[in-house]
């Protein structure tokens, strides 16, 4: 397979704008268009490369439940072949359907490369433009050493994963455990813009609200942050906790804020598609997931201002806050320690103010412009500056 650089030209600038009369067409592919943070980040990455570029994206799924807007300039193409499997041989069945269709809406739209994200939605890629030259760069949007996608995906993984032009992950860690088995790794984190609305932690009196955001399964950690809030909730009567997302865990999250007392001061009212305003109404932020890739909410609740408290799990909040400068880390998992940072925040407005004031530095470290150079010098094979 010839290598993004020799399929494009080192000055064929992909994703620039006045370096070619129509750029490049750029194929975005995912299993749909749900709620979720690699959801968010692929329509915002067709929204900036559809500027002097030509994009299609395409899912598995129908588009039935898109969340996300697009562009009017960018190509929507839905295969409406995402339906569970009830026994294996239905799911290799399934999956094969998707190759095919898959393979045969490339082969119509005649893409220039293709991006597609999320592990299972990668090996389909892969598998779909087998033979075709076309370079496909597989991006791993989660923490691959927690995220269990059975064993025939893994392995599936493992053999087709060197074969991709790239395969992109979002932090130094989860780049070294591909790099154990792929050649052509790149490190690129997700981006924050800098956000209309601020956030104003530091008010002392009156109604105050600790703010948790990300799907309600087991993986983001809220009964974790249910039993800290609990064991604070006393002491901060002023304070109430809300967890915005949905999932299958709403019901045994419910069950446990009222056993442990504190069912009317947790709500969930649901998932949103824009939580800035959400963001910016709250007055600290808390994320106890037990594995990450590189949250979206967490880039989000500090570029609002928000001071912030995360489990130092192994992938992704480590690379964003500076412990004790701009947020606080506390160990994976634990309880005790999480309970403490919240009381500590809780209870010391200034402390809010100081952390949250620091916490908008993200908008520069993750700036639009310098995460979207790293991908452009990545899909042109061009070096940085």
């Amino acid at each position: 397979m010839r290598s993004p650089a020799q399929l494009l030209g080192p000055r064929n600038g992909v994703l620039k704008t006045g370096r070619r009369e129509r750029g490049l067409h750029v194929a975005l592919v995912i299993s749909h268009l749900g709620q979720g943070g690699a959801e968010r980040v692929i329509c915002s990455l067709a929204r900036r490369w559809a500027v002097g570029n030509e994009v299609s994206l395409l899912t598995v799924g129908s588009s039935a439940g898109d969340r996300y807007p697009l562009p009017p300039g960018v190509r929507r193409v839905a295969l409406d072949l995402l339906r569970p499997s009830q026994n294996i041989a239905e799911g290799v069945l399934q999956a094969s359907r998707r190759v095919v269709a898959l393979r045969r809406a490339l082969d119509l739209l005649r893409p220039d490369l293709v991006v597609s994200f999320l592990e299972r939605t990668n090996i389909l890629a892969l598998l779909a433009t087998t033979g075709t030259g076309v370079p496909v760069f597989v991006c791993e949007r989660s923490d691959p050493r927690h995220d269990a996608i059975g064993r025939p995906w893994a392995a599936l993984r493992r053999l087709l994963y060197p074969r991709a032009a790239g395969v992109v992950v979002q932090t130094e860690r989860v780049g070294a455990w591909a790099r154990a088995f792929c050649p052509r790794v790149h490190v690129i984190p997700n981006f924050v813009e800098r956000p209309m609305q601020v956030a104003k932690p530091g008010i002392e009196h009156g109604p105050r609200r600790l703010l948790g955001l990300g799907r309600l399964a087991p993986e983001k950690g809220f009964d974790l942050l249910v039993r800290a809030f609990a064991r604070v909730a006393r002491s901060h009567p002023d304070w109430t906790l809300e967890i915005l997302g949905e999932g299958k865990e709403r019901a045994q999250l419910e069950a446990l804020a009222g056993a442990l007392g504190v069912r009317d001061r947790v709500s969930m009212p649901g998932s949103v598609v824009h939580p800035l305003p959400r963001l910016a109404a709250a007055h600290a932020f808390a994320l106890p997931s037990r594995y990450e890739g590189f949250p979206n909410a967490l880039l989000e609740a500090m570029a609002c201002g928000l001071p912030v408290v995360a489990f130092d799990c192994q992938s992704g909040p480590r690379e964003i806050i500076v412990h004790e400068q701009d947020g606080l880390l506390v160990r994976p998992g634990d309880i005790a320690e999480m309970a403490l940072a919240l009381d500590r925040l809780m209870g010391n407005a200034a402390e809010r103010v100081r952390l949250g004031r620091n916490a908008t530095e993200v908008t520069v470290r993750f700036a639009p412009e310098t995460v979207l150079q790293r991908w452009s010098a990545l899909l042109t094979g061009e070096e940085l500056p």
